[in-house]
């Protein structure tokens, strides 16, 4: 099985460039996430770290809003205009979900 398959698509334009989001979820949970895009963040390994920290969460934007200001706060990476809740937009988006 193709790892794209059901995955849902989700854009939002943030102040430092696009951010693509493809999610798959199962049961009201993140069962398999892809980032990407135009922005800046860098070291860019810290883009898997993200997808991975939010593999199993509840899809609801609060929950994921939470988990990527947790993981802004414990990680040294630079991701200049590029915020926690540009991500959860984008994620949101792609699940068609809201808070």
């Amino acid at each position: 099985m193709d790892r794209l398959d059901g995955m849902k698509e989700g854009m939002y334009k943030a102040r430092s460039g696009l951010i693509r989001v493809l999610v798959k979820t199962e049961d009201g949970t993140i069962k398999d996430i892809i980032i990407s895009g135009d922005f800046i963040l860098t070291p860019e390994h810290y883009i898997d770290d993200m997808e991975k920290s939010l593999i199993g969460a509840e899809a609801k934007g609060d929950k994921i809003l939470e988990i990527l200001k947790r993981f802004y706060d414990e990680n040294d990476f630079q991701s200049p205009e590029t915020y926690p809740a540009d991500f959860t937009e984008a994620v949101m988006r792609a699940t068609g979900g809201g808070n």
